[in-house]
């Protein structure tokens, strides 16, 4: 009985034709692109199967690497689950970092040096140096945040952390020499000067070298280059090297692996890039397109079939993502049955969509059903609803340092304030932050006097200059009222009339904050904020919502019902599928259109990536969502739903309206502008405003940068349909 004849027997599986020339292919190198829901991981499978049963190879001699440890662990027992009644021999499924770790540790102990990771747990001798010792613990973050003070002269954000770490992790996957540090975006200021420090920080330790998990990949990568006897033992060791989510991979992981094929160069790369969405913290696309020039003699197989999604689906995923011009020429389809079309919903409001979704899971009969969003920030008043409502959830990736950002304690601590205005120690914290302009030898003068009384009475039997003669009963009136408030109204008036919002925008200006996460966190507090009665309901409600969000990953087997970003629900599945907060600025976001304006493609199309990702998440219903509004201000449906409506609804999109006596223009003209034309940055020629540049596309409306008369705002049908638009060459 041949192989696949017997696995179909014994495991079920049935391959189809391109299946089983990956599986037999094993000598020389492979690039395998698989489409999405096409059974790569069961392919891979099937092929260390053939390696070890046909081929008869050793298991040691078989190098299987995947991109995360649940992956690994995901391989590893499906390869049990296939091959346990068949062999006894494991092959060993291990990440990209865990092989390198391997060759470090190698490499230091034979030249004699000592070494310290400085991610993961910190034990507690290091922890009890404390942060404000003379020694700062030896943990990356609390060196980081050590030198980011020190650098900057304020206290790190949490936000700004996070973009520190990643801006590091970034530089070194990416192998960013010196020289080029400041090239790399990085909204913290002084990144390039703190990662400098970083590492002499991390050298001055001449006892021990101090290892994060980036340095890793680093320091295996120059020690295969400069150890050739190491470097060939594990060439000799590993006779075939198995790759899967190769499109993940970073430059120095892409290298690593391109080292240890050689000579033989008997590599296997399971990759689709259509689904490489993790640029910014290093991985390239750029290998797998390169593929064929670094590897003169590959063949390349393209897995094209999709199991899992509705022909609805796959038919518009497969249109959707040919509007990125990088990548690989696939045609994804798929022999399931048609289901239905792909709901398109245009809500009016932003708590309508929060409203549309509760109602829709609320209505649902057992479905598995995810609901995703770019951010996590999403997640906060979309768990809020739920729970209100009765509705249980699983949360994929919790992030719960919504809970405390120092935005939130700065609105607890008015919110406190206003409760009692004798608490010096509150106003000291948030004093700068409200337009009573109290200053610093305020706050020491009133310390200093320590009355039973209001501050406000303190500070208005002192000499005040002009400018806060008003200001201060002012401020005493906004925060006896705001105790009798409804939380909603409390942040409103904190944010516009204590001014809040202004000292926000200021900050960010002045620190190199990112402004626009921090009035998100102000908006999802105000989302959370209605309905709720006093504020004490509001701080107990914040803390309930804490808890229920962290203690979420124990739904995991209990609930039908995921909540997750797109990054996270890569290689996952569902019956139903709800993508939200489809507006420009969050999908694509306002950094992917900025750069695309400048003809800078790479973000905006790794974003048309994301989405990509998110629509072939769904096996039978899939339902995009926008809204016109959150809160008071206007924006604009997300230019990829504008996609897929010309993909899933051509007739609608085109049809004409005819008023009037206009003449009807000849739409057949090439020169007019067409829907699929419409692209940011496009140059076009209007009838009547003359000259102009794309730069707003999004629901039924376009807006352009004209040379002549500024900005306009059009309708997208009104310009089409009676072409008043042409292509400018």
């Amino acid at each position: 009985m041949d192989f696949f004849n017997l696995m179909e027997e014994q495991t079920g599986v049935r391959l189809n034709e391109v299946q089983k020339q990956a599986v037999q292919h094993t000598e020389g190198p492979l690039l395998l692109l698989a489409s999405p829901g096409s059974g790569k991981t069961t392919t891979l499978n099937m092929k260390i199967g053939y390696l070890l049963l046909e081929k008869k190879v050793r298991p040691e001699r078989i190098m299987a690497v995947t991109f995360s440890k649940a992956a690994a662990r995901d391989m590893a027992d499906r390869f049990d689950h296939f091959f346990s009644s068949l062999t006894d021999e494991k092959v060993n499924f291990s990440t990209i970092h865990s092989f390198a770790f391997k060759v470090v540790r190698e490499s230091l102990r034979k030249n004699g040096q000592a070494f310290q990771l400085i991610e993961g747990d910190i034990n507690e001798e290091e922890l009890k140096k404390g942060f404000d010792g003379p020694d700062v613990p030896l943990h990356k973050k609390f060196i980081l945040r050590r030198i980011y003070e020190d650098t900057n002269g304020v206290q790190a954000p949490d936000d700004d952390m996070d973009e520190l770490m990643t801006y590091i992790s970034y530089v070194k996957n990416r192998m960013v020499g010196d020289k080029e540090l400041e090239k790399v975006k990085c909204n913290v200021k002084n990144a390039a000067d703190i990662y400098r420090s970083y590492e002499r920080f991390k050298k001055s330790h001449s006892d021990q070298v101090l290892l994060d998990f980036d340095d890793m990949l680093t320091y295996c990568h120059q020690i295969l280059l400069e150890d050739a006897e190491l470097l060939s033992k594990y060439q000799r060791q590993f006779e075939y090297i198995l790759t899967d989510e190769s499109q993940d991979n970073s430059v120095v992981q892409h290298e690593i692996v391109e080292l240890l094929a050689k000579p033989q160069n008997n590599i296997c790369v399971v990759a689709d890039d259509d689904q490489s969405i993790f640029m910014w913290r290093g991985s390239d696309v750029t290998k797998l397109l390169q593929f064929e020039k670094i590897y003169p003699n590959a063949t390349v197989l393209t897995m094209s079939q999709n199991y899992r999604s509705s022909q609805e689906i796959v038919h518009t995923a497969n249109r959707f993502i040919k509007r990125n011009k990088n990548r690989y020429p696939k045609e994804m389809f798929t022999e399931n049955e048609s289901h239905q079309p792909i709901e398109i919903k245009a809500l009016k409001k932003y708590d309508d969509q929060l409203d549309y979704v509760t109602e829709a899971i609320r209505n649902s009969s057992g479905e598995e059903i995810a609901v995703l969003y770019r951010n996590n920030s999403s997640a906060i008043p979309l768990a809020d609803r739920l729970d209100k409502e009765g509705i249980g959830f699983y949360m994929r990736d919790i992030d719960a340092k919504f809970f405390k950002h120092w935005i939130v304690e700065d609105i607890l601590n008015f919110m406190r304030f206003s409760y009692n205005d004798r608490r010096i120690d509150v106003l000291e914290r948030i004093h700068t932050k409200m337009n009573a302009y109290i200053s610093k030898q305020q706050i020491a003068y009133l310390k200093r006097r320590n009355t039973k009384e209001s501050v406000f009475d303190t500070l208005l039997e002192s000499e005040l200059p002009s400018y806060q003669q008003k200001a201060i009963p002012k401020a005493k009136k906004l925060f006896q009222d705001l105790n009798q408030m409804n939380p909603y109204k409390a942040i409103r008036t904190i944010r516009e009339k204590l001014g809040y919002d202004h000292a926000i925008g200021k900050m960010a200006d002045k620190f190199g904050f990112n402004a626009e996460q921090l009035f998100s966190v102000l908006d999802n507090l105000e989302q959370i904020a209605e309905g709720l009665g006093s504020l004490k309901d509001f701080a107990f409600r914040l803390k309930e919502l804490e808890r229920l969000i962290q203690t979420s990953k124990f739904n995991k087997n209990k609930s039908s019902l995921t909540l997750t970003t797109f990054h996270s629900a890569k290689g996952l599945e569902y019956d139903k599928v709800y993508m939200i907060d489809l507006i420009n600025g969050v999908v694509p976001s306002k950094e992917d259109m900025d750069r695309y304006r400048k003809s800078e493609t790479d973000l905006m199309e790794e974003a048309v990536r994301l989405f990509y990702v998110g629509m072939t998440r769904a096996r039978t219903n899939l339902e995009l969502l926008s809204y016109q509004y959150k809160g008071n201000e206007r924006v604009s449906e997300s230019m990829f739903v504008g996609n897929v409506k010309k993909i899933v609804q051509p007739a609608a999109m085109k049809s004409s309206t005819k008023k009037g006596k206009r003449p009807v223009p000849d739409l057949n003209d090439e020169r007019l502008l067409k829907y699929e034309d419409i692209e940011l940055g496009r140059e076009v020629f209007h009838k009547k405003f003359g000259k102009g540049v794309i730069s707003e596309y999004g629901g039924d409306q376009i807006g352009i940068q004209f040379e002549d008369v500024g900005y306009k705002e059009l309708l997208v049908k009104v310009c089409l349909n009676n072409g008043l638009l042409i292509k400018f060459y």
